[in-house]
C-alpha cells in the first residue's frame, strides 16, 4: 500500500512539467502559423501565456520550467538565427532574463496566494468544527455520545485517526471511543498516552516530548485534574505544516475536557438526587409506619388485653361489642395501609398487570362502601349513577380499591356530619366518576401535586394516613388507560374526577378476559 502510495504520489508530481510541456509545444504550433503577423516582442508576450498559466495552477517550480520551456522554444524558432541557441542581438538576452524572472514572480505569488486560500479555508474549516463540536456536545448529556461526538468532529477536522482514552475503575487508560482504524495503539503508543495522563502534558508528534511517536496525545484538562486523553494519528500523504494546528488540537481538547466534565458532573448530580429522594421516601415511609402502624395496633392491643385480663368481669354486649369493633377497625385500617404499601410497590415495579373483566360500577361501589363499613356507614352519602350505564371492562379488585381510597379520602378530609358526593356518567367514549367532599379546599398550587407519593396536605383536621392513597388511585387510572385530576367544588371541598374508557360489548353473556398489560 506503502508503495502504490509513492507512486502516486510520484505521478501526480510529474503532471504539472508535462502539461507545461504541452502547453508550450501548443503554443510554438500556433505562433508557427501567425509568426508573419506578429512581432518578436509580440511573440514573447505570447510565450508569457503558459507561464502564467503553470504558475497559478502548480506554483513556483512548474512556473519557472515553463519560462525556461518557453524561453528555449522562442529562441530556437524564432530568434534569428532560427534552429540554433545562438542569438545576433546580445539584447535578447535581457528578454529570456526577464522571461524567466516574470515565471519566477508569477509562480510565487501564485503559491503564496494559495497558501493564504488554503490557510483560510482551513481556519473555516476549523472554526466550524469548534463550532460544530461545542453544539453538539452541549445537545448531548450522556457519555457515549458525547466522546463519539467529539471523536467524529476532530477526526473531519483534522483529517486522520482520533481516539479517547479514558481512565477505568482501576485508574488505568483504555480505549472509549475512536474514529476508524487505531492499530497504531501499541505498547509503545499507549506508554506516551500514559505519560502524558501522569504529566497533563502533551507529547508525541510535533513536540518536544517523544516526537518519534506516531501519533499526537493531548491531555483533557480540568480544574479537577486530567480526564483522560486525545490522541490523533494524521494521514501520511498529508504531512503537517500548519503552525496553527495544534493550538487548534489543544481548543479541541479544551472543548472535550469540559464536555466529558460536565456530562460526569450531571451523572453524579442525578446519583446525589436519587440518594436524595430515595432518603425523603425512606423518612417519609418510616414516619408512616411509626405513626400509621402503631395507632392501629395499640388500639388492637388495649382491647384485646381487656378482654384478657378481665376475664372475671362481665363485660355488657355493648362494651364487649365496642372492643370487637375496636379490635375489627384496627385491622381493617391496618389492612389498607399494607395493601396500599403492596400497591404502590407494584406499581413502581412494574410488575401490576390487569385482570381485565366486564364490570358493573354500581355493584363495586356498594362492595367498597360495604367494606369501608363504619367510618362510612355514618354519613350521608349521595350517589348520583346515570340510568342505562354500560359495563366497562376493568380489573374490577383495582377499581373496588380505587373506590375505598377515594371514598377514605373524602371522609378524612371532611367534616363528620358533611355529605359525600358520587357522580358517575358518560361522556363519549369513557366513564367519568366523581367523588366529592365539603369540607376545606386545596390551594391551586398544591392541586398536582396530591397525587404524589407521601405528599400529605395540612389540615385542621386529625389526619392520619401515608399519603399513598391518591397516588395508587393515579396508578390504577393510567393503568387502565384513564386520567385524573383533583379541583376544588363551588360548595366547599375537593372534587377527585377520574375517567374510564369503554370497550364493545357483546350481545348476550359477556365472557370474562385476562389481559396483561
Amino acid at each position: 500500500m506503502a508503495t502504490d502510495r509513492a507512486a502516486q504520489r510520484h505521478s501526480t508530481s510529474i503532471i504539472p512539467y508535462l502539461v507545461s510541456c504541452l502547453m508550450v509545444l501548443l503554443m510554438t504550433v500556433f505562433i508557427s502559423f501567425v509568426s508573419a503577423f506578429l512581432g518578436l516582442v509580440n511573440i514573447s508576450l505570447f510565450y508569457l501565456l503558459p507561464v502564467l498559466l503553470s504558475a497559478a495552477r502548480w506554483g513556483t517550480l512548474p512556473a519557472v520550467i515553463t519560462g525556461i520551456m518557453g524561453t528555449i522554444a522562442f529562441d530556437l524558432f524564432f530568434v534569428p538565427p532560427i534552429y540554433s541557441f545562438t542569438v545576433e542581438d546580445l539584447r535578447y538576452l535581457i528578454s529570456f532574463a526577464i522571461f524567466m524572472l516574470v515565471g519566477f514572480i508569477t509562480g510565487s505569488l501564485s503559491d503564496r496566494l494559495k497558501k493564504q486560500v488554503n490557510y483560510s479555508q482551513q481556519r473555516e474549516k476549523s472554526v466550524s468544527a469548534l463550532y460544530a463540536l461545542s453544539r453538539d456536545i452541549a445537545a448531548v448529556d450522556k457519555m457515549d455520545a458525547v466522546l463519539e461526538s467529539i471523536a467524529s468532529n476532530v477526526a473531519g477536522s483534522m483529517d486522520g485517526q482520533v481516539i479517547l482514552l479514558l481512565p477505568n475503575e482501576k485508574a488505568a487508560l483504555e480505549l472509549k471511543k475512536a474514529s476508524g482504524y487505531h492499530d497504531f495503539l501499541n505498547e509503545k503508543e499507549l506508554a506516551v498516552a500514559n505519560w502524558v495522563f501522569e504529566k497533563g502534558q502533551k507529547a508525541g508528534r510535533e513536540t518536544e516530548n517523544f516526537g518519534a511517536a506516531a501519533a499526537l496525545y493531548l491531555p483533557l484538562s480540568t480544574e479537577q485534574g486530567t480526564l483522560g486523553i486525545l490522541g490523533i494519528l494524521f494521514n501520511e500523504d498529508k504531512v503537517p505544516s500548519d503552525p496553527d494546528r495544534i493550538p487548534l488540537l489543544e481548543a479541541f481538547a479544551g472543548l472535550a475536557a469540559i464536555a466529558i466534565n460536565r456530562t460526569k458532573l450531571a451523572g453524579q448530580a442525578r446519583e446525589s438526587l436519587a440518594l436524595v429522594e430515595s432518603e425523603r421516601l425512606r423518612t417519609a415511609l418510616f414516619n408512616s409506619l411509626s405513626h400509621d402502624l402503631r395507632t392501629p395496633l395499640s388500639s388492637i392491643i388495649g382491647a384485646v388485653t381487656g378482654l384478657i385480663e378481665d376475664q372475671n368481669v362481665i363485660y355488657s354486649p355493648e362494651a364487649r361489642n365496642e372492643l370487637l369493633q375496636t379490635i375489627l377497625q384496627g385491622a381493617k385500617r391496618m389492612n389498607r395501609f399494607v395493601s396500599n404499601l403492596l400497591d404502590m410497590a407494584r406499581l413502581e415495579s412494574g410488575m401490576l398487570k390487569l385482570n381485565k373483566e366486564w364490570c358493573d360500577l354500581q355493584d363495586i361501589i356498594g362492595v367498597a362502601i360495604n367494606r369501608l363499613g363504619e367510618s362510612i356507614i355514618r354519613r350521608p352519602i349521595d350517589i348520583n349513577i346515570q340510568e342505562d350505564l354500560p359495563l366497562i371492562q376493568a380489573d374490577c379488585l383495582l377499581i373496588e380499591q380505587l373506590f375505598i381510597n377515594l371514598l377514605d379520602n373524602a371522609l378524612k378530609y371532611s367534616e363528620a356530619d358533611s355529605k359525600i358526593a358520587v357522580t358517575i356518567r358518560r361522556q363519549g367514549k369513557q366513564l367519568e366518576i366523581a367523588v366529592a367532599n365539603r369540607g376545606p379546599g386545596i390551594a391551586e398550587t398544591d392541586l398536582s401535586k396530591v397525587f404524589d407519593k407521601f405528599y400529605r396536605l395540612s389540615s385542621p383536621l386529625q389526619v392520619s394516613g401515608t399519603g399513598l392513597g391518591l397516588a395508587i388511585c393515579k396508578g390504577f387510572v393510567e393503568a387502565h388507560g384513564g386520567n385524573i385530576w383533583a379541583e376544588n367544588n363551588k360548595l366547599g371541598g375537593v372534587t377527585i374526577t377520574f375517567t374510564l374508557p369503554l370497550t364493545k360489548q357483546f350481545s348476550g353473556i359477556v365472557p370474562a378476559m385476562n389481559e396483561g398489560v
